[in-house]
């Protein structure tokens, strides 16, 4: 689960949207790759209890309890998939609840146990502000904890690479299935654009562009050339947002997840609301994720969850002042990922690896002279680890290559 990612149990962040991502796939995976254990064990604590409990059927889905997650609202307007939006840094989401709902639906498909289509859903305690976190560590007598199975798992799916193929990850279809119906949409397979669609997401709060419109102008003109639809969506704070009286605000899920459903590319800065690419198709459908980031920042929680559902993830760099690739960061430096910057093509690799990328998917080759930016595809390439005899992209979750 959060092993990899968010370091131990010190790191965990409910409030947060990766956060709370994270543990909801991962959770889905770990149990839908144990199915046939976990069934004996749960046929034998039934026949144990003789009765005196239900573990035929799913009972509530227990949630954290965060200091302002008690304020419980719905969202308004056509876009509302019904689904309870709890407060979450400032404003009400659908996300965690449709997010928690999906898990307990696909835990209940995989154990073979009856579910409500919508599980109801608790919150603990105030008095038990860290029961989440205490079920999650608590360890059973001559077993493992939930926490101990997951970073086991974790290791052995995601980090030894079992897990990157190319294509979707079966084990999550459960979850996403789940998800699709409680925001009241449907698959990528269904809707799919006939056209690639890019996407550009970007922040106000962090790593806002100071240029923004003038790197739109010059992104679009790169997709145009490349016979792309592009689509500016804005900034991710505005996404599916509808305000509340006494102004307050609520997320619904449907507009962030068709978002990201339809898309071939998604352009985006990093922030957690990245997470919503669990609904993009898989490799090689989609191209997944380009992530910006800032020099001096580096986080691979988004390419870990790319890998576990089987989309692609794939990542810019800033430049330094010399023209150079930023020196490997060693921690996440929040003040760097938070900071204001000029997106300036010319000492960036996210056009030249844009340009890389949709000449590869329609068939184009680059011979390494780029008109339309001082960095060159096969010097974007030697600056992010693209190996071009391969066209194997640094930082892309599967085996497939971009030929």
């Amino acid at each position: 689960m959060l092993v990899s990612k968010h370091g131990d149990t010190h790191a965990f962040d409910w409030t947060n949207l990766l956060h709370w991502s994270s543990a909801m796939l991962y959770s889905s995976l770990v149990v839908q790759s144990n199915s046939f254990e976990l069934r004996a064990r749960l046929r034998a604590a039934s026949a144990a209890s003789r009765g005196r409990a239900n573990l035929s059927a799913l009972g509530r889905t227990l949630l954290p309890t965060i200091p302002a997650s008690t304020s419980v609202v719905h969202c308004s307007g056509a876009a509302s998939s019904g689904t309870p939006a709890f407060m979450a840094r400032g404003a009400h989401s659908e996300m965690f609840a449709l997010l928690a709902q999906s898990a307990s639906l696909s835990i209940a498909n995989a154990l073979g146990i009856a579910a409500p289509p919508r599980p109801p859903l608790a919150l603990c305690t105030p008095r038990l502000i860290r029961c989440f976190d205490g079920l999650l560590s608590f360890q059973p007598k001559g077993g493992r904890s939930f926490k101990d199975r997951l970073g086991a798992w974790n290791r052995e799916m995601l980090l030894t690479g079992r897990m990157q193929q190319a294509g979707p990850n079966l084990l999550a279809a459960p979850f996403l299935a789940a998800a699709y119906r409680l925001a009241g949409s449907s698959p990528s397979a269904v809707v799919l654009p006939s056209r690639r669609r890019v996407v550009l997401l970007t922040r106000r709060t962090q790593s806002r562009w100071t240029n923004r419109p003038e790197a739109v102008t010059e992104l679009r003109a790169i997709a145009a050339r490349a016979g792309v639809d592009f689509v500016d969506a804005g900034d991710a704070e505005a996404l599916g947002r509808t305000n509340l009286p006494a102004g307050r605000a609520c997320y619904a899920a449907r507009p962030q997840i068709e978002l990201w459903r339809d898309a071939w590319l998604v352009i985006s800065v990093v922030g957690a609301h990245e997470s919503n690419l669990l609904f993009m198709p898989s490799w090689p459908q989609a191209a997944g994720l380009l992530e910006s980031t800032n020099c001096g920042f580096f986080t691979d929680s988004y390419s870990t969850l790319a890998r576990a559902v089987g989309t692609g993830h794939h990542r810019a760099q800033q430049l330094n002042a010399r023209g150079r690739q930023c020196l490997p960061s060693t921690s996440q430096d929040y003040h760097v990922l938070n900071s204001p910057r000029e997106m300036d093509l010319r000492n960036d690799t996210l056009g030249s690896l844009l340009r890389f990328l949709r000449g590869r998917r329609l068939g184009r080759e680059h011979t390494g002279n780029d008109q339309h930016g001082s960095v060159s595809a096969s010097r974007a390439a030697q600056l992010i680890g693209v190996q071009t005899h391969n066209h194997t992209v640094y930082g892309f979750t599967g085996t497939a290559t971009l030929a």
